[in-house]
Parts: structure tokens; sequence; C-alpha cells
């Protein structure tokens, strides 16, 4: 009876299509996800439970950190996100780079993906690498709020993408994000 739509894209393309076929307005709504300010916010760099999440991941030794929080399937490019972090990081001075790290919070591995730890030895053999399921699986809403605050940026360059809730919880969290312009992505950056 109704179609509800993450993206306003999403929303604009259903509301044109679905008023050729004899919709009415109010079977088609736009309606974003929702980010609780409770779950994700802006932490202090002094809180001692955050500093102490940044000493168990090593996160503590490193003034520059890219985040990948994203599923490791094709259409999330995971390969080409590793791709960009060794190009930035060919940039850099051997000083520089010793303060870079690419944080991977994803499976390192999917059958529908890609094995990211072979494209990382690969592709990043000198550079620093934190696989975050390898120190712990899942982390928790408040694990998850002091991830998107240690680092410096998170990336997704997604082919497509309904929505993308890292980005909008890293931005909930005050952290940058780079980001292709596709789906819901757009509305997070203004578009």
């Amino acid at each position: 009876d109704m179609l509800l739509s993450i993206s306003k894209q999403t929303y604009g393309i259903n509301k044109r299509l679905l008023s050729e076929h004899g919709f009415e307005d109010w079977q088609t709504q736009y309606v974003p996800h929702g980010i609780s300010a409770k779950r994700i916010h802006k932490v202090h760099p002094d809180n001692e439970h955050f500093k102490q999440f940044e000493s168990k991941f090593g996160l503590d030794k490193y003034k520059f950190k890219v985040l990948y929080l994203n599923r490791n399937i094709r259409r999330k490019s995971p390969g080409d996100v590793a791709l960009a972090y060794k190009h930035m990081m060919d940039k850099l001075t051997p000083e520089q780079r010793k303060d870079c790290c690419f944080v991977w919070h994803a499976a390192p591995s999917d059958e529908n993906g890609t094995d990211m730890k072979a494209v990382c030895n690969t592709l990043l053999p000198e550079y620093p690498v934190i696989f975050t399921h390898d120190i712990k699986g899942s982390f928790n809403d408040e694990e998850m709020n002091y991830l998107y605050n240690s680092v410096d940026i998170y990336i997704n360059l997604a082919s497509n993408e309904g929505f993308g809730l890292g980005s909008c919880e890293s931005l909930h969290a005050g952290t940058p994000i780079v980001v292709n312009v596709t789906g819901g992505l757009q509305d997070q950056c203004g578009f």
C-alpha cells in the first residue's frame, strides 16, 4: 500500500514513476534513518574509557586513522579503498607514514567480497593496518562510538548505497567522511 524510501534520491524516483501509474502522493514517503545522540556522539579525548579503548586496539599509536566500516562485498569497493589509502600513503614522507593507520572494521574475508588481508599484504605491506575483528569480533554501542571518535576520517566508496549508516554515524561523532555521490550518501552531504 505504501512505499517508504530511506534516501531522497529513491524517494524522488519513486514519486515520479509511481505518479505516472496512478499512485497517490500518500503512497510514497521519505523516511531517513535516525541516529540516537545517546548512542553516537562526540567523546572528550580525555575520557578514561575512551583512552582504554584506543590503547586496547593500538589506535593510540597513530595521529591519523582512516576507517573502513562496511560489509566486505563487491559493491562496497573494499579493494578500491585499500588502493586509495596506498596512493595517499605513497605521497607522504616516511616520517608522516609512521603516524598513519588504516583501520578495517569489517569481516576480513567474505564469500561475497574479497580476502582483504591478502589485498593489504600485497598493496600495503609496509603500512600499518588494524583488523579490529582479529582483536575482538563485533563491537557494542559504546565501542562503536569510541571507534568513530578515534578515527580521523571515514571512507565509503560504495558504487551504490541505499543510505550509508556508517557514514551518518561518523558525522554524528564529528568525524569527517569521504564518500561517493550515490544514493543516501548524497543526503548526508547536503546534495
